[in-house]
């Protein structure tokens, strides 16, 4: 790069070793920049000490000589075009990080500042000519070039750290941790080995072919085991770096993507909570050269980011194993359940109808007592088989056209009575013509009642209202009451499952705690959702708010039935 100016008044004399033979001048000679002076015919006759080393080339086999013959890797440089322009306008010339060879036919190369400035009196040594003041600035320039790498990389690290908070899949996770690992090293291929015991087994992978993700290997005699065996005796780790002879490991199949054998490698262990979890390797193709201690460096930074994810990733396993289980245990009781408490409703209908017999007042009394009790325990059960069939992804929706006054009046069927129980005025609006709707009325059946149900249980007097409306292409069922409501802060909590706001309102209300997140997640199903407004002892309203045209065509297999 040539920029101009005038960088300083450069001397007009010298009197220092030139052409002639001349004593040298000690100040020049004590300079720490290099200094060239060229005649007019471009011929060499000063450079001093500083020169010298600089340059490498010997003062007494260059002074008297051309220039362009000492120096050819000059011609055609921006150094020619900057001592031409001075040498022809007589006017000073700047220089920057200008990269040049070290001595002529010299493949190192060094970078150098010049300042060029026109050397106007007869009477010195090369009178006519130029005068050349230049530094070597290699050191600045590979520091600015390693801060520009290091804030680079420093970038990168901090988007990966971003990246892992925002992604809650830990296998795209892992792969954007390979995908840095490779790129932070200028690796191949990079992957994630989990090992257990004996056996170690790929969870993600890049640059390796697609057999790769998912393929197991045993751990004895591979580069992996060598880890597990140092972790196991010194409960620690470090990198492990292999060459192309140390690198035919059976556990990466000897390959690349790209057809390429693979040849240097650097693992690192992925450790956390005093647990070897996995490893994190990059590797590079044969022929090309090792890992060096800057690679170590970045890969360690990034297996430690790996080494969290690998964790958080088996503690969501273990969370969904444990759910799964959970579920599997709740479903197979309450099917266990369902039926003694089936037969018991039969029973009690019989006798509630004096089919086997005339009741007194008082046994009348008892048998009722025993039938909500039993609806109850047959609510309660219906509510934790239909939590176990959607947590298991089958629960069926079958979208039909759905008459919506015959759906809020069998929901009003079964909720009047509870709230006249307690007192409560129970409300039904819908308008004259009801909305069209496609969805499932079984699915919106069993939202309503839930809506309603806690509507009833909450509320200690006035009103509980169910009221339908249409807008823009959705139809609206709110459920409203006079109840306790809920407070701002508790809004977030309402919909997870086996919950109630206050552990009081458990003993107080009962339930499982299932009715709202279930809810939720079917009328996610049809397409829709549930609004909430409430506030602390004004009531609250529940909205299921449904697309009138039904679930969307995407979500709706060829028989109509979307599942879970």
């Amino acid at each position: 790069m040539t920029t101009h100016g005038s960088p300083g008044a450069p001397p007009t004399t010298t009197r220092a070793v030139a052409a002639d033979g001349a004593a040298p001048d000690w100040l020049l000679e004590s300079l720490g920049e290099g200094l060239l002076v060229l005649d007019p015919a471009w011929r060499l006759v000063y450079l001093n000490a500083a020169a010298e080393r600089m340059t490498g080339v010997e003062r007494e086999d260059a002074l008297g000589s051309p220039i362009w013959e000492t120096f050819p890797a000059l011609v055609g440089s921006p150094v020619e075009e900057a001592w031409r322009e001075t040498m022809t306008a007589r006017a000073p010339v700047a220089l920057q990080t200008v990269p040049l060879p070290r001595r002529p036919g010299g493949r190192t190369a060094a970078v150098f500042d010049a300042r060029i400035y026109p050397v106007d009196d007869a009477a010195a040594v090369g009178g006519g000519g130029i005068l050349v003041l230049f530094t070597e600035v290699g050191d600045r320039e590979r520091r600015r070039r390693d801060l520009a790498e290091r804030s680079e990389e420093n970038e990168r690290l901090r988007a990966l750290a971003r990246g892992m908070a925002a992604e809650a899949d830990s296998g795209r996770l892992l792969e954007a941790l390979c995908s840095a690992a490779r790129v932070l090293c200028e690796a191949d291929g990079a992957t994630v080995a989990e090992i257990g015991e004996t056996e170690g087994k790929f969870v993600a992978s890049l640059g390796h072919p697609p057999s790769v993700l998912g393929h197991a290997f045993p751990l004895a005699g591979t580069l992996t085991g060598r880890l597990l065996a140092e972790f196991r005796a010194t409960g620690q780790a470090s990198l492990l770096r292999a060459t192309d002879a140390e690198a035919r490991d059976p556990a990466y199949c000897g390959e690349l993507e790209s057809g390429g054998a693979v040849g240097a490698l650097l693992l690192a262990p992925l450790a956390a909570h005093g647990d070897l979890l996995g490893v994190l390797a990059i590797s590079r193709a044969e022929g090309r050269a090792p890992f060096g201690e800057r690679d170590a460096q970045r890969l360690q930074v990034v297996a430690d980011h790996a080494s969290l994810a690998l964790w958080k990733a088996r503690l969501v396993a273990d969370a969904q194993a444990a759910t799964r289980t959970a579920s599997t245990f709740l479903a197979t009781v309450s099917h266990e359940l369902r039926t003694p408490l089936t037969a018991l409703t039969g029973y009690g209908e019989l006798l509630a109808d004096e089919i086997l017999g005339p009741l007194s007042v008082d046994q009348h009394d008892v048998v009722e007592r025993m039938r909500g009790v039993t609806h109850q325990l047959t609510a309660m059960i219906e509510e934790i088989l239909t939590f176990s069939s959607l947590e298991a992804g089958k629960e069926l929706v079958r979208p039909v056209a759905v008459d919506v006054a015959d759906v809020v009046q069998t929901v009003a069927t079964v909720v009047e009575p509870l709230a006249r129980q307690k007192g409560l005025d129970f409300v039904l609006e819908v308008p004259p013509l009801p909305p069209p709707l496609v969805t499932d009325p079984d699915k919106t059946r069993q939202i309503l009642i839930n809506l309603c149900g806690n509507a009833v249980k909450f509320t200690a007097r006035g009103t509980v209202a169910l009221r339908v409306t249409a807008a823009e292409g959705t139809v609206r069922f709110a459920v409203s009451d006079t109840g306790v409501g809920i407070r701002p802060e508790d809004l977030p909590k309402l919909f997870r499952p086996f919950t109630q706001l206050d552990a009081g309102l458990t003993r107080r209300y009962g339930g499982t705690g299932l009715g709202l997140y279930i809810s939720q997640r079917l009328a996610g199903l049809l397409g829709g959702r549930i609004a909430v407004r409430s506030a602390a002892g004004e009531g609250s309203e529940f909205a299921l708010i449904l697309p009138a045209a039904g679930v969307a065509t995407a979500g709706v297999d060829g028989t109509g039935v979307v599942t879970a």
